[in-house]
């Protein structure tokens, strides 16, 4: 499992965050201004089969109008699966109202300080302006053609992140489906609300209630229907992710994700969940 695989995982479950406006079932009203301004800072570590891997710090940053997210990744391979790998992931848009509006996204990995991938992309309200994506992918007859509808009202792995927080019914954020393009593929991830659960952060971090969605994958275009991966994915029925409010700035993020793989589950947890206002850092100063 090399570490490119790693950090796209690490990307993926975070994508079943995401509110689009072409959800199947739309989440409850939000406020009808854009989130406060503010921040989310956040530490998370990757798991493997109960070993650690990874870990990754993620920083999302809110003017009121818009957001742009940052991510910061490494693997160890401290495993035969994995190797020592590095990833870079940044993601900017705007916010109106409920809708969640991406506007650029950037990936950049190397794996034992050769870099591998990239992906740039550059979008007008979810849809695909220009997109570059290294290694570009390989022409092979079974590959399922991307057509121009599938770079339309799409979101990046990044800004699947951001969820308006719904009101009066946090269950909301799940029960749709988000369609996703990452550079080379489409694809639409269907979620299911499972339940709720109770964390309890340390050292300020978030404590209280999260909300468990379960997702399925459904690959759409740019992939290859009979490799092995896409079949496995498309079976895989142990995808999750744990949605955490932060009321202050009117949205939800994802505390704890999990991905069913051939060697162990691959989970990604918070050690660190804080998000506050402006207003409040400005008081705590």
């Amino acid at each position: 499992m090399r570490p490119l695989r790693i950090l796209r995982a690490l990307v993926l479950p975070a994508l079943l965050a995401a509110a689009p406006t072409t959800s199947v079932a739309p989440i409850a009203q939000a406020a009808p201004a854009g989130p406060q301004s503010g921040k989310v800072d956040a530490s998370y570590t990757i798991l493997l089969g109960g070993i650690t891997i990874g870990r990754f710090a993620l920083d999302t940053v809110f003017d009121g109008k818009g957001y742009t997210i940052t991510v910061r990744g490494t693997t160890s391979g401290v495993t035969r699966f994995v190797s020592d790998g590095k990833g870079f992931l940044k993601s900017s848009g705007s916010i109106v109202g409920s809708r969640v509006l991406p506007a650029a996204y950037l990936l950049d990995t190397s794996e034992s300080g050769q870099r591998n991938s990239s992906v740039s992309m550059q979008m007008n309200a979810g849809n695909i302006v220009q997109v570059a994506a290294l290694p570009p992918l390989a022409k092979k007859a079974d590959r399922v053609p991307l057509l121009p509808q599938h770079k339309r009202n799409i979101f990046d792995p990044l800004s699947a992140m951001i969820v308006p927080l719904p009101k009066g019914n946090m269950t909301a954020a799940c029960n749709r489906t988000v369609p996703v393009f990452d550079g080379w593929q489409r694809f639409d991830v269907k979620l299911y609300y499972k339940g709720t659960a109770e964390v309890d952060g340390l050292n300020g971090s978030y404590k209280g209630s999260v909300v468990v969605c379960g997702a399925r994958y459904v690959p759409v275009a740019g992939h290859r229907p009979t490799r092995e991966a896409i079949e496995y994915m498309e079976n895989n029925k142990a995808l999750e992710v744990w949605l955490a409010p932060v009321e202050a700035l009117g949205v939800m993020m994802p505390y704890r994700m999990q991905i069913g793989t051939e060697v162990g589950m691959l989970t990604i947890h918070a050690s660190r969940f804080v998000g506050e206002a402006e207003t409040q850092r400005a008081s705590a100063e």
